[in-house]
């Protein structure tokens, strides 16, 4: 559901993470990080070595990023 705009290919989401050419062991701080869709593809990219720091005016979004990344990546 929050993740539905980003997500859209209209939105262009694999041309923006191309632009950021983010790389295995980076860090990034994913803000306004919404329902958290770049903050897990950006985990992905990033791997065990690298971090997201996911950061949202909405707190509420942000307990479920955390468990979320840190569950895709164990």
């Amino acid at each position: 559901m929050f993740n539905k705009k980003a997500s859209n290919p209209k939105s262009k989401p694999d041309q923006i993470l191309e632009a950021i050419a983010l790389k295995p062991g980076q860090n990034i701080a994913d803000v306004g990080s919404g329902g958290g869709y770049f903050s897990l593809r950006f985990a992905k990219i990033v791997g065990q070595e690298g971090k997201v720091y996911a950061v949202d005016e909405n707190q509420d979004f942000l307990p479920e990023q955390h468990f979320t990344i840190y569950s895709k990546k164990s």
